[in-house]
């Protein structure tokens, strides 16, 4: 009863929508109050709180329980890997790349590969993603609550899209050295299943006990026509240092492409640090509005700036701090967006611990970029819209970024 008032009272004095979605807050505490007093049993009050939390349609909200906190980026949290991506085109999950040497690579997989199930779980059953509104106590597995098993805010078709994906990913990721059985469909059509085991992924970073240990990824490399290419999978440190790095490696190139399709989002500190290394001049860059404070973010030149051309690639996994970037760089037109819209799930957040240990993720600010978007629920509009294509995967060919090297090549 304690973390239900705590939450409602935090929510109720600090909301960045003051009308609370429309909602009369004061006649939701009372809606809820007995229901949280009548709760059976741990994931039962958590179903309760979050359904609560829910009804604001905004994103970074929800209390997740203590012994769990892997559910807050379970993807960028799980410590073991086959070493594929998978996206959702049209209704088939299918493999978009997978990494040279890694076990998934030895066992077959390739790009263009429809997987039809996961440890035996068909792909329909993993994507019923189910509005919180439908969930029943006995649907979940456990003490716990499992955001994987629920269509979270904001609403919006691109966000469903992201979170099918995600919880088709979340099977496949997992504990090092578990074996996953992955069922896919070849290039000929044939059916084929392989038991794979997760290898360790590298580069666990600890940041604090409100967030799980997270895997962050970074490459750099040269494409044809001299065009540099980075990839990260969240903006988390030391992702900053090493961008500055191969900024400084890329400043001869035609051209510079950022790759942040499935990014997990990340620390102000870092997007800033990132997007300094772009820009010559001292400009305002994000508008952060809190229920009644505004603060402006401005860019202050980097010792080293890149002065080329840049394109950022975005998709449907693009979310929070992925979205902060690639959308202020866009509205500074200091960057061409290619890929797919994302989602909008975009505002900053708090992050507490509760009196019962669960942590509780709530938003502090909208995000506004220099043009004033608010891109909560609205996402980064591409000027460049492109999606996947089984049919160029399986020739091995990424459209997007083929698209984003063509845009270059032809400048």
């Amino acid at each position: 009863m304690k973390s239900f008032e705590t939450v409602w009272k935090t929510i109720n004095e600090n909301h960045i929508d003051p009308t609370f979605n429309g909602l009369n807050w004061p006649d939701v505490y009372d809606r809820y109050r007995p229901q949280i007093s009548a709760a059976k049993n741990e994931k039962e009050y958590y179903l309760i709180i979050n359904k609560m939390l829910f009804e604001l349609n905004i994103s970074h909200l929800g209390v997740v329980p203590p012994d769990d906190l892997g559910q807050i980026g379970s993807i960028l949290s799980a410590a073991g890997s086959i070493g594929i991506n998978v996206r959702m085109i049209a209704d088939d999950a299918v493999i978009t790349s997978f990494k040279s040497g890694s076990n998934a690579d030895q066992a077959g997989l390739r790009s263009g590969y429809i997987i039809k199930s996961i440890d035996g779980i068909d792909i329909e059953k993993i994507t019923e993603l189910k509005h919180i509104d439908e969930i029943k106590v006995q649907d979940i597995e456990g003490k716990g609550f499992k955001f994987s098993k629920i269509m979270t805010p904001p609403y919006n078709e691109r966000n469903r899209k992201g979170s099918i994906t995600g919880a088709i990913l979340e099977k496949i990721y997992g504990p090092p050295d578990t074996l996953v059985a992955v069922e896919y469909v070849n290039e000929n059509g044939d059916s084929r299943l392989e038991n794979i085991i997760r290898e360790a992924r590298n580069n666990k970073m600890e940041f604090d006990d409100k967030f799980p240990p997270f895997f962050v990824e970074f490459e750099s490399n040269f494409l044809e026509n001299n065009i540099g290419y980075v990839r990260f999978n969240a903006f988390m440190p030391p992702v900053h240092n090493k961008f500055k790095d191969a900024v400084e490696s890329m400043q001869d190139t035609t051209g510079l492409i950022i790759d942040i399709r499935g990014n997990h989002g990340g620390f102000l500190n870092v997007r800033k640090a990132m997007a300094e290394t772009l820009v010559n001049d001292r400009v305002l860059f994000w508008r952060y509005q809190g229920r009644d404070k505004l603060t402006e973010v401005y860019l202050e030149p980097n010792d080293c700036v890149y002065e080329g051309p840049v394109i950022v690639l975005v998709d449907h996994l693009s979310v929070s701090s992925a979205e902060e970037f690639s959308g202020g760089l866009k509205a500074i037109k200091r960057a061409t967006i290619v890929g797919e819209r994302t989602p909008g799930v975009v505002v900053t957040a708090n992050v507490e611990k509760l009196p019962n240990g669960a942590t509780f993720l709530y938003p502090s600010a909208w995000t506004i970029t220099a043009d004033r978007t608010v891109l909560e629920g609205h996402g980064v509009i591409p000027d460049i819209e492109i999606f996947l294509d089984r049919s160029e995967l399986l020739q091995g060919k990424d459209s997007q970024l083929e698209a984003a090297v063509r845009f270059l090549k032809n400048r």
